[in-house]
């Protein structure tokens, strides 16, 4: 009887104490599952001003993948100067995949859209998110396209450095399960539910546009508006890289023909392409760069040539890189050389895991691998990752989600799509805006490149306007004035004229270009506007006084100096309108004719000098002296040889 009365006392503690863990195990579990996951933080980002900053909130947003994988996504809010009363916020979708945005969206004093919040996520893996993986990537990949001696050994070095990397992912826990445009969404709608958004205007680019298309079919409620800026192909609009490039080498050869002297400098872009490929496939070519050579083959040009067309400066100089490979100038092509082997800011780590994940789209039996020509992901390597090749492997793609178009019928969110005319990537825009439907709307900028909101104001006023008013937007007139990018067609590599003037966009000039324009300012002060106005005086004063044969040759000599230099003035101001790259590598071919006549100025200003000191002008005589002190300043700064 004792026993069994201590059994039984024995027994009740023992489920006591259980039920009490049991309790504090769900306490903690209800505690935990309420914790909200966005979180927000001190903002540590560089910003263009203290107003800014004022208008900059910060936070994370904590994520999950089905198999428990965690994630931290950084996200930034900027608000608006004038916040419009209802006006929903704009979610901003970066490229990639494996970009960012929330880096930089404290460097513009400017509104995305006036009146409207601003809200950027970096994704997974991407930007400053947490946990980034391979950090040393980059900078392998970087060591293969410099070192490897032949194509075959760059697709070699090049499947080595992802194939470490995946198993560094796999080794921590992380596979193309926890990543691609599914989930991404999933982690988007986590968020507006977070921030208590009703709904938000979407802006896409590059890969952002696969996340937006994928968000506009399982999500349509959520969204105002929805602007595809230089789509990303889906799979049924995609087409061989090669075929690509050579529709675009023809879009480029238009642009040319265009241009005055262009096509008579350089012919047809495809010719001129495929003699730099020719020549490179007898022959490849080294190239000598500050971190060591690199040896120029077919296939490392077609990338560079695919980098170049992605922004208006290295486009600018592309077919002038060309004919120097045909004709194996290699002084011309070092600078292309040193922004080949330039630091990436892409987590190729995080490119490569959602790329594999989303490998079903783009997979397609009997036609070109544009995921792997184009994104550059060697033959074999999704699958390695534990991602089986679709049609070709004869299996699914894993548990992994494919992302897709929606369909056209179900489509009632107004839609704006950019097509840039000179975009290596560009799908047919037009196809796709009709599979879209009636509530999606085409505007195709001729000039533009991948990334059509840049920076002309026409262009980012057009997509303020259709967020501000979707429903009755219409493409703006000013887009007929939407300048196209310039080719150089000649040019004198001179890195100390292209730092002394790049510092004129920079409003920080150099000592010497500063003193070469209070030089001239001198000049027109002593020798042109200082008698100008004391002959007024006299006039008005009724005092006449002889005209000074000297002092008026010596002003007109002034002024026709000046006028000259006024010209070069206006040409590199147009220089810097046309955002070419002339000042990124020396004195623009438009100045060239200038050269010449700036410096025979010195002549005239010899000869008044003298003259001037006989007679004792010295006003006029300090003039020429400013004036001859511009033009040696200008040899200073090496505008002359």
């Amino acid at each position: 009887m004792i026993r069994l009365m201590f059994l039984t006392v024995l027994t009740g503690l023992l489920l006591s104490v259980a039920a009490g863990a049991v309790a504090e195990v769900d306490a903690a579990t209800t505690a935990k599952e309420s914790k909200p996951a966005y979180q927000a933080q001190p903002c540590d980002l560089p910003v263009a001003s203290t107003a800014v900053a004022a208008r900059l909130q910060c936070g994370t947003l904590k994520v999950q993948s089905p198999d428990g994988s965690q994630f931290q996504l950084a996200v930034v809010r900027k608000a608006a100067t004038e916040p419009k009363a209802g006006a929903a916020p704009v979610l901003f979708l970066h490229g990639g995949p494996g970009g960012e945005m929330t880096r930089f969206i404290g460097l513009s004093e400017s509104d995305f859209s006036p009146g409207h919040e601003l809200i950027a996520i970096d994704m997974r893996g991407s930007g400053r998110s947490k946990p980034l993986f391979c950090p040393q990537l980059a900078a392998e990949l970087t060591k293969a396209l410099a070192e490897s001696p032949d194509d075959n050994s760059f697709v070699q070095q090049r499947r080595a450095a992802l194939l470490q990397c995946q198993q560094q992912m796999l080794a921590q826990g992380y596979s193309p399960q926890d990543f691609g445009t599914v989930q991404t969404v999933q982690d988007l709608e986590l968020l507006r539910e977070q921030l208590n958004v009703d709904k938000w205007h979407l802006y896409s680019e590059s890969y952002g546009t696969v996340v937006a298309l994928q968000y506009l079919a399982v999500a349509p409620k959520a969204l105002v508006s929805v602007t595809l800026d230089s789509v990303y192909p889906p799979d049924e609009l995609l087409t061989s890289f090669k075929l690509q490039q050579d529709q675009w080498l023809r879009q480029l050869d238009q642009l040319c023909q265009q241009q005055r002297g262009c096509a008579s400098r350089f012919g047809a872009m495809s010719e001129l392409f495929n003699r730099a490929i020719s020549e490179l496939t007898q022959r490849p070519l080294q190239l000598e760069t500050s971190a060591g050579p690199l040896l120029l083959s077919p296939d490392k040009l077609r990338l560079a040539v695919m980098a170049a067309a992605t922004a208006e400066q290295p486009l600018s100089l592309l077919p002038l890189w060309l004919q120097a490979v045909s004709q194996r100038n290699t002084a011309l092509l070092k600078p292309w050389a040193e922004a080949m082997l330039q630091p990436s800011t892409i987590q190729f780590a995080a490119a490569m895991a959602t790329e594999c994940a989303d490998r079903q789209r783009y997979y397609q039996q009997g036609r070109a691998d544009s995921l792997e020509q184009s994104f550059g992901l060697p033959e074999g390597v999704c699958a390695s990752f534990g991602v089986a090749t679709g049609a070709a492997a004869g299996v699914e793609a894993g548990p992994v989600q494919v992302p897709q178009v929606p369909e056209t019928a179900k489509v009632r969110t107004p839609v704006l799509l950019l097509a840039g005319g000179l975009d290596l990537f560009q799908p047919d825009s037009l196809v796709l805006s009709q599979w879209l439907g009636p509530h999606s709307q085409l505007v195709a900028v001729p000039g533009a490149l991948h990334g059509v909101r840049g920076a002309a104001p026409c262009l980012r006023k057009m997509v303020g306007d259709f967020i501000r008013a979707p429903e009755r937007f219409g493409p703006p007139g000013c887009l007929a004035e939407v300048a196209k990018p310039y080719l150089v067609t000649a040019l004198e590599p001179n890195p100390t004229v292209a730092t002394a003037l790049a510092s004129l966009q920079q409003a920080q000039p150099s000592a010497l270009l500063l003193a070469l324009v209070l030089s001239l300012l001198l000049s027109a002060l002593l020798g042109v506007i200082w008698p100008v106005f004391a002959v007024l005086w006299f006039w008005l004063s009724g005092r006449p006084q002889p005209v000074c044969r000297i002092g008026l040759l010596s002003g007109a000599s002034v002024l026709l100096s000046l006028a000259v230099w006024g010209a070069l003035g206006m040409t590199l101001w147009q220089t810097l309108a046309r955002r070419s790259a002339e000042l990124w590598l020396g004195l623009p071919p438009d100045s060239q004719p200038w050269r010449l006549v700036i410096a025979l100025t010195l002549l005239p200003v010899l000869v008044f000098c003298w003259w001037l000191a006989r007679q004792q002008h010295w006003r006029q005589l300090l003039a020429q002296l400013a004036l001859g002190a511009a033009v040696l300043l200008a040899v200073a700064l090496q505008l002359l040889p």
